[in-house]
């Protein structure tokens, strides 16, 4: 983030402090991510130019990771993920140069500075992937140390040392501690969230969002890299140790952590996008198993044996590289929506039986700024909302309770200037949802528009709007919500409130909020209403749109509800809208609903 946002500066779009939400800046912000993911191509496309020292089958290595769906379509955004891949892919370069037996003390230094920017990329935006780059720094410098090559390895330990003197330098709120942070970044990454995952998630989704021939030909390659490892022994010793050696790195990164994740079942979620390191090696593999089907095939025409199998490489490669991409041009620019044959017959049978087991098209909902301009203004927008159990859209999200175009970590919000402008007042009985990635439309919705694409042989969805008929959140029976900094009453707020588990109650952050709630069956005509909290003093209320009077100091507020005003949105709904002139002052802890005492005649 720090270097996106020194490159934002450059363009002017951001300044020293501060942030910009804009649809410009949002847009530098990605050009800078795709310029990291071209530098984890170039290294890759390196890495194959040592080892199989030829320039023609660099670039092919660098055509088959540009080919895979999950690398390309998240270099356009993920500044998540693509930084610790190509920061990762740096350091497996920088460690082969380091070994290189034939390479001059300058390349050493080379091939360290190399080690250290990769360090500094990944280590410094996902600390918890330091495990594995310590155990190819671990390969390298145990050959190293065999060899007695005592110059190098003190090169090698170097690095990190500079890497981390480097984060300590830019983020030292993280790494002053650098044993907690590594320690805790690990443990973390290993068992996020404290939930356990699925050993099967990573094979299943190995093969949904992978090209099948990629992962074919990604297995093939890895068989020919253990085979080689495995001879090594029968071969003797000799100067190439290297060469195995460099090999054996391509393979942990391929297969260390995820390995890993598999046995300690790790909560991996959102595809493969967390093991998105290992996609440089995959190419690197992939290109491997090519190099020797074409050698295979060089030997049979000098053979001139299996006329009929010469033109199999040419053909594979081509298929490998050319199928994939023009799938992303379908789906352009949503090239993470890629799902593989296999899963794009299976998907939506399994998705018929069971919604749970929809593959997910645009999870990441960038196509909601190509959706902005059919968003209407009139109503609240709720983004990815919620379920109930009758199947319909909530006006709530699990994200945020803003509404979505005033959101600055939403989808829409950037892109708000782009939507219709429309006339009249909102009918507050409807509110608009947002929702992306699913075929689902809530059963109380009417779609307004989409966004697909074709995905082999079928249109799929990106992203929808629609405008559904309001559902609230039942009053418990005793008419009492409470609210609390742990999240307590939050599915009954909507808009500018704020919780902090530090503080007691909901916080009012903007001039004006809502509190949504749907009455019991069989209530009163009439309710009385009271809130309690602090900096009530001078708060404006309404109901159902309608001014309430209201009785009170700074920790209460009264107020009454008639029967006129309880109707005017129907089927036993309130929303109740709390102003303040204080913005930040309000918190609210506590409503109470009670039935009116009924007159005597």
């Amino acid at each position: 983030m720090g270097l996106l946002h020194a490159w934002s500066m450059l363009w002017g779009v951001d300044s020293p402090g501060t942030v910009a939400a804009t649809d410009q800046a949002y847009a530098v912000r990605h050009l800078g991510v795709v310029l990291i993911s071209l530098l984890g191509v170039a290294a890759t496309a390196t890495l194959v130019r040592l080892l199989l020292r030829s320039w023609g089958w660099a670039l092919i290595a660098a055509g088959v990771l540009v080919a895979v769906p999950t690398w390309t379509g998240h270099a356009m955004f993920n500044v998540k993920d693509v930084p610790v891949a190509s920061g990762y892919t740096l350091v497996t370069l920088g460690l082969v140069v380091v070994l290189r037996v034939d390479r001059r003390e300058g390349w050493v230094a080379a091939g360290a500075a190399t080690i250290v920017a990769g360090l500094v990329l990944a280590v410094g935006t996902r600390p918890g992937i330091w495990p594995g780059l310590a155990l190819a720094g671990g390969v390298v410098l145990l050959v190293l140390v065999l060899r007695r090559q005592w110059r190098r390895a003190a090169v090698l330990l170097a690095a990190p040392a500079l890497a981390l003197g480097i984060l300590v330098a830019l983020y030292p709120a993280a790494f002053s501690t650098p044993l907690t942070a590594l320690v805790e970044g690990a443990l973390a990454s290993a068992n996020y969230d404290g939930k356990q995952g699925a050993w099967y998630y990573l094979p299943l989704f190995l093969v949904i969002e992978l090209p099948t021939l990629l992962l074919v030909l990604g297995g093939v390659g890895a068989t020919i890299v253990v085979r080689r490892l495995a001879a090594r022994p029968a071969r003797g010793p000799g100067g190439e140790v290297w060469h195995e050696a460099a090999w054996s790195l391509v393979l942990l990164q391929a297969f260390a952590l995820p390995t890993i994740a598999v046995l300690r079942q790790s909560n991996l979620y959102t595809g493969l996008r967390q093991l998105l390191f290992a996609a440089p090696a995959l190419a690197m593999l992939v290109t491997l198993a090519l190099a020797a089907l074409v050698r295979w095939r060089a030997a049979a025409a000098a053979r001139d044996t299996a006329p009929r199998r010469r033109g199999l490489a040419p053909v594979l490669g081509a298929a490998a590289i050319a199928v994939p991409v023009l799938v992303q041009v379908q789906l352009f620019p949503y090239s993470y929506a890629f799902s593989s044959i296999p899963a794009a017959v299976v998907s939506p049978i399994a998705a018929a039986h069971d919604r749970d087991l929809e593959v997910q098209t645009d999870y990441w909902r960038t196509s909601v700024r190509e959706l902005a301009p059919s968003v209407p203004r009139a109503g609240f927008v709720t983004c990815t909302p919620q379920i109930d159990a009758d199947e319909r859209f909530l006006p709530r999200s699990s994200e945020s309770r803003e509404d979505c175009s005033v959101d600055l970590i939403g989808p829409l919000a950037p892109y708000d200037a782009l939507r219709p402008a429309e006339v009249g007042d909102p009918d507050p009985r409807r509110f608009v949802a947002v929702d992306a990635g699913s075929a689902f439309i809530g059963s109380n919705c009417d779609v307004l528009d989409q966004v697909t694409r074709r995905l082999w042989w079928r249109e799929v969805p990106m992203s929808t709007v629609a405008r559904c008929d309001l559902v609230l959140e039942p009053l418990p029976g005793d008419g009492r919500v409470s609210f609390d900094g742990d999240g307590t009453g939050a599915d009954y707020l909507r808009g500018s409130w704020g919780m902090n588990q530090a503080l007691p109650g909901a916080g009012l952050e903007a001039r004006s909020s809502e509190i949504g709630f749907a009455l019991p069956a069989g209530s009163t005509p009439g309710l009385s209403l009271s809130l309690s909290g602090t900096g009530l003093a001078g708060a404006f209320l309404a109901a159902n749109g309608a001014p309430l009077a209201v009785l009170g100091d700074d920790v209460s507020l009264r107020a009454e509800m008639s029967p006129a005003v309880l109707s005017l949105l129907g089927a036993g709904r309130v929303v109740l809208t709390l102003s303040t002139p204080t913005p930040g002052a309000l918190r609210l802890t506590d409503l109470h609903v009670a039935p009116l005492p009924e007159v005597a005649p």
